[in-house]
């Protein structure tokens, strides 16, 4: 009986509702006195609405903006006027309210005031044909039913119909580890679901899920007759054990429940929008969690028969190559390899197979790093790249790497392997000048030998003295020009060093206060590296060369005992660049000891 009544009272509201604002203030008297109208009541994405607020009892100061999903508000202005009921003036006060909607759909938009009604608003697409004119008859027929769009196979309705989530998963058999696409899709209606609490979630923890932080992708649809904003996530999925599983998400949300009965929402149904929205827009949210149909998805081990010693749970299909950054370098100088892994799979599991030992090279930790070509990170490429420094000159070779995973296409495990590339390795700009000058002596005494043993062809001999066959720097007449040259070079360093002794341990002093500053850092790179510039410029210094000319092999020569120390601190200078060594403050005080033993113990 209360639902008979009750749809008579929605006929009653509906026929007048189509007579305008004046006849619906007539019919409901005092209680019509503040109403809402929407100009235009349909517009297109991307322009604007005119929200009206009338009140005929009196000046209205302001009102209350609503929540509305989807749409904009915003007070644009305040104006009066005169409004004619039943043919008399009546004073008019307005609220002009800017409405700017961010999707399409059909919207409802709540009384701003005790005594004003919920009306309206229709938001299509900015290419959508513009409305047909309609004219109303004199006699206004019975409405006719609403045409509802049926719901999609597969979607549950939740929650009266405010929301749905869903997943779509590989029906084939997979491979713990291995990773396999998922897209996950929620909708809501905007007119019922308020706030969304939280990312869809995996129930059970025998899988891992990529990130959903990113942003979904949108759209709108009609389902079962109501506007649906829906929303769809791209991951990756990965089981970490073998077994038959059943699978499922949940999302947390906030919703207006509709607590019309199910004759009442039928009815509304085919009547049409604004009957179709709830009744009950002022009560609060409530908070529920939205779960999607369960899937069934089936897990197989990994095979133990064929797995590879190396094989480090990489489950896809891979291909890899590598190069270097120079094809020819210095020895001395670093070069990076790298190799490449593309494919599709789980890359948190696929491991750089560098190299921890090399002949005739350095090599240092590998860094990577990975770009994924697909929203949801089972497809892209994963760079790993090594530093290495050649210790031998010539002709050198990078040997080939190898890498193993398991393929879910051929069901076995698979090596990839790379091809070995060649690298030129030169002498460093020191060592040439070495070699040539060494060159050089050889070839002017090898020319002496020859010239003493009569292989000049054109070299005579004549009869002299032994006397005159002493050379010529052994004879007395030639010592004496040497002799004042070595003493005048000789009194000119002792007055050079005597002045240039209190420069020098000045500025061993402040590179000893800026390796003391580094060492309270802890910051093991700038300290090496001071410290080693340090040693280079002092030993430069003392030994009369200049700094390109000391190497490693120089100052071992020289430097007799405290020669290991300082070949030391030399390595741990070139790896501190590419490696994470932290010395303790020990450390950083015993090396300080011996700079500070070298820079100013020789001259103390």
């Amino acid at each position: 009986m209360q639902s008979r009544l009750m749809r008579w009272i929605l006929v009653i509201i509906a026929i007048c509702g189509l007579s305008g604002p004046i006849a619906f203030a007539d019919l409901l008297g005092d209680s019509a006195m503040t109403y809402e109208t929407v100009e235009p009541s349909r517009i297109k994405l991307g322009e604007s609405a005119t929200l009206r607020v009338t009140t005929l009892d009196g000046y209205l100061n302001g009102v209350t903006l609503p929540t509305v999903p989807g749409l904009e508000f915003e007070i644009i202005g305040h104006s009066q006027g005169v409004e004619f009921v039943n043919s008399i003036s009546m004073q008019a006060s307005y609220i002009l309210i800017k409405v700017t909607p961010q999707i399409v759909g059909i919207f409802s938009i709540p009384g701003l005031t005790p005594k004003s009604p919920t009306v309206g608003l229709e938001v299509v697409s900015a290419n959508a044909p513009p409305a047909p004119t309609v004219r109303l008859p004199k006699q206004i027929p019975p409405p006719a039913p609403m045409s509802t769009a049926p719901i999609p196979k597969g979607i549950q309705l939740r929650v009266n119909g405010a929301a749905f989530v869903q997943m779509v998963i590989p029906s084939r058999p997979v491979y713990v580890g291995e990773s396999v696409p998922i897209d996950i899709e929620l909708g809501v209606r905007p007119d019922l679901v308020t706030t969304l609490n939280g990312l869809p979630e995996l129930k059970g923890g025998d899988f891992t899920l990529k990130d959903l932080s990113k942003k979904p992708l949108r759209r709108e649809e009609v389902i079962n007759g109501s506007p649906f904003l829906i929303m769809t996530w791209h991951s990756a999925l990965a089981a970490i054990k073998p077994g038959d599983f059943s699978l499922s998400v949940q999302t947390p949300l906030s919703v207006r429940i509709d607590g019309r009965s199910a004759a009442d929402i039928a009815f509304s149904n085919m009547l049409g929008w604004p009957f179709t929205q709830p009744s009950n827009q002022g009560s609060a949210p409530k908070d529920v969690t939205v779960a999607s149909p369960s899937a069934a998805l089936k897990v197989l081990a990994l095979p133990a028969e064929g797995r590879p010693n190396d094989f480090r749970g990489a489950v896809g299909d891979f291909q890899v190559s590598s190069d270097v950054s120079t094809p020819q370098v210095m020895a001395g100088d670093p070069l990076t390899l790298r190799l490449h892994i593309t494919g599709v799979g789980n890359f948190d599991r696929v491991d750089a197979p560098m190299f921890d030992h090399l002949d005739h090279w350095k090599t240092y930790p590998a860094k990577s790093s990975f770009t994924p070509s697909d929203p949801g990170g089972y497809k892209g490429e994963k760079v790993f790249e090594q530093p290495l420094i050649a210790s031998a000159t010539g002709q050198q070779s990078i040997p080939s790497l190898s890498f193993s995973y398991f393929s879910p296409t051929t069901q076995k495990y698979e090596r990839a392997e790379t091809q070995p590339i060649p690298v030129t390795v030169s002498s460093s700009l020191a060592d040439s000048s070495l070699a040539g000058l060494t060159d050089t002596q050889s070839r002017s005494a090898g020319l002496k030998d020859a010239t003493r043993n009569g292989l000049r062809s054109d070299h005579l001999l004549r009869q002299r003295s032994v006397s005159d066959l002493r050379p010529l720097y052994f004879q007395a007449r030639f010592l004496v020009l040497p002799a004042t040259l070595a003493l005048v070079f000789a009194g000119s360093w002792i007055a050079q060093r005597r002045k240039a002794g209190p420069a020098h341990r000045r500025a061993a002093e402040r590179a000893l206060a800026e390796l003391e500053a580094a060492a309270k850092r802890g910051d093991a790179a700038a300290f090496l590296e001071l410290a080693r510039a340090a040693l280079l410029h002092s030993f430069a210094a003392r030994w009369q060369i200049s700094p390109e000319q000391i190497t490693a092999d120089e100052f071992r020569t020289r430097l007799g005992a405290a020669g290991p120390n300082i070949d030391q601190l030399w390595t741990m200078a070139e790896e501190a660049k590419y490696s994470e060594y932290e010395p303790s403050a020990a450390d950083f005080q015993r090396w300080t000891t011996i700079v500070r033993g070298q820079l100013v113990g020789e001259d103390a």
